[in-house]
C-alpha cells in the first residue's frame, strides 16, 4: 500500500510540475511574442496533435502518418495565405476566419450526436478517410481561431481569456463532481464526468466571465450591456463546447484502444489530451466574438 501511495506521489508530482512548465510557457508566449511569432509557436504545437491523431486514426507505419502531417501543413499554409497570417498583417481576414471556425461550429455540433450515440453509431464513422476529414475538421478551426485571438488583441489577453475560462470549467467541474456526481453525464465514454461537475464547471465559467467584465472593458473594449451580457453567454457556451471536446477524444481513443493520444507530456499524456476541450472551445469563442463584436477595434 505504502508503495502505491508513493507512487501516486510522483505521478502527481510529475503532472504539477509538467502543468506548471506548460503554463508558463504558455503565458510567456502569449504575452511576449508578435501575433505572427505566436502563429509560428502554435503551429508548431498543433503539428505534434496532428501527428498524435495520427493515432486516433489507426496509423501506425511512419510513411502514412508524415504523409498525413504534409496534407495537413500544406492545409495550415492555404489557410495562412487566405488569412493573410504575415508579419506585416494589421488583422486577419475576417471572412476567412469565419469560414473556417464557423465549419468548426457545424462540426462540433454534429460530434455531439456523434458522441450521443456511442457506441451504437461506431461503424458509421470509424475508418482512416472519415477520422482523417475528422483531424481537419477538429485541429484546423482550433489553429486558426488561436491565431486570430492574438491578431485581435496583440497583448495576448484574449488568447489568455479563452483559456482562463476553458480552465476554470475543467477545476469547477472537477470539484463539484467529486463533491456532488452521482449522476453520470456519459458513462460509456468518460465515467468520471458527472451531471453535477456539468453544472458546476458552467457556473465556474459564468463566474470568472463576471470577472473579466471589467478588465476587459478597461483593457481592451467599450462594452455596452447588450455586448456584456452576450460576452456572458458566450462564456457559457464556451464551456459547454469544451466539454464536447474532452468528450469527443475519449471516443476516438476508446475505438483505438487507446489511454493517452501521445507521451510528449510527461503525466499528461499527449498534447491533444491537454488541449482537447480547447479545440472545441476556440472555434466558437472566436466565431461568436467575430459575429457579436463586428464593429470594435479590439487592439
Amino acid at each position: 500500500m505504502s508503495c502505491r501511495c508513493q507512487g501516486a506521489r510522483v505521478v502527481l508530482r510529475t503532472r504539477v510540475i509538467t502543468a506548471l512548465i506548460m503554463l508558463l510557457v504558455l503565458c510567456v508566449a502569449t504575452a511576449m511574442s508578435t501575433p505572427f511569432q505566436f502563429a509560428l509557436f502554435i503551429s508548431a504545437v498543433l503539428l505534434v496533435g496532428v501527428l498524435e491523431w495520427t493515432g486516433l486514426m489507426g496509423l501506425h507505419g511512419w510513411p502514412s502518418k508524415l504523409l498525413y502531417l504534409l496534407v495537413f501543413g500544406a492545409a495550415m499554409l492555404l489557410v495562412a495565405y487566405l488569412a493573410d497570417v504575415t508579419p506585416a498583417a494589421a488583422a486577419l481576414q475576417r471572412r476567412v476566419v469565419l469560414a473556417v471556425t464557423g465549419a468548426g461550429v457545424i462540426f462540433w455540433l454534429l460530434a455531439f450526436y456523434l458522441i450521443r450515440h456511442f457506441p451504437e453509431q461506431q461503424s458509421r464513422w470509424e475508418g482512416v478517410p472519415k477520422t482523417a476529414l475528422m483531424g481537419f475538421c477538429t485541429l484546423l478551426p482550433t489553429w486558426i481561431a488561436l491565431i486570430q485571438l492574438k491578431y485581435l488583441e496583440p497583448q495576448g489577453y484574449l488568447v489568455l481569456t479563452l483559456v482562463a475560462l476553458v480552465s476554470i470549467a475543467d477545476i469547477g467541474a472537477y470539484f463539484t463532481g467529486r463533491a456532488w456526481g452521482r449522476a453520470k453525464l456519459a458513462p460509456k465514454l468518460s465515467p468520471g464526468k458527472s451531471w453535477a461537475g456539468f453544472w458546476g464547471g458552467l457556473a465556474a465559467s459564468f463566474a470568472l466571465a463576471l470577472l473579466l467584465l471589467y478588465p476587459l472593458q478597461m483593457t481592451m473594449v467599450s462594452l455596452d450591456l447588450f455586448r456584456m451580457l452576450a460576452f456572458l453567454v458566450i462564456a457559457l457556451i464556451v464551456a459547454v463546447f469544451s466539454v464536447l471536446g474532452d468528450l469527443f477524444e475519449s471516443m476516438l481513443k476508446r475505438s483505438q484502444g487507446l489511454k493517452d493520444s501521445g507521451k510528449s507530456l510527461p503525466g499528461h499524456g499527449g498534447v491533444l489530451d491537454r488541449i482537447d476541450s480547447l479545440t472545441s472551445a476556440a472555434p466558437v469563442f472566436v466565431f461568436s466574438l467575430l459575429i457579436v463584436f463586428a464593429d470594435i477595434t479590439w487592439a
